[in-house]
């Protein structure tokens, strides 16, 4: 059993078969990469995107996963509030840090779990005592078992609802 150190830079990322697509960004909005993304719903800006809300779960208005940074204004601009999003597709796989303190089991696997915001680091992570609003199903370890901190490989519970419906 080891403790890993996280950073900034332990933000959720592509691990395998991740697809990206660019959207409009929503008004107002501080992205940082790795950020949970759903579609906004915003009157008449449902074809852009936002910051998910602090307990995302997979439903028909989850995205992905922000692939860079972008900070809006209170004034859409089209041509510059733009952003790169790894999409949350059936086979796309992501490499994620579970919640500070927590350590990872090899019972994990096949196991679907929420995200929590880490304030600390600015990132989101897996959070294994989050059972009701799931986001990803654990398909392996990156760490080994009893790890603090440890990476997982996760795929994301009910994907492609946006594209193929």
């Amino acid at each position: 059993m080891a403790t890993i150190s996280v950073s900034s830079g332990n933000y959720i990322r592509p691990h395998r078969c991740v697809r990206m697509k660019q959207f409009k960004v929503d008004t107002s909005q501080t992205i940082r990469v790795g950020d949970p993304i759903v579609l906004s719903a915003d009157a008449d800006e449902g074809n852009r995107v936002k910051l998910a809300g602090a307990d995302p779960a997979t439903d028909r208005a989850f995205v992905g996963f922000a692939a860079e940074a972008i900070v809006t204004t209170a004034t859409h601009n089209p041509v510059t509030d733009r952003i790169l999003v790894w999409l949350a597709t059936q086979d796309a796989e992501f490499r994620v840090h579970v919640v500070n303190a927590q350590a990872i089991d090899n019972d994990d696997i096949s196991v679907e779990y929420g995200i929590a915001a880490d304030a600390t680091n600015l990132i989101w992570r897996l959070d294994r005592t989050e059972v009701t609003a799931k986001i990803f199903r654990v398909l392996e370890l990156l760490d080994n078992h009893a790890d603090v901190n440890g990476a997982v490989v996760a795929s994301v519970i009910a994907p492609e609802r946006l594209y193929h419906d």
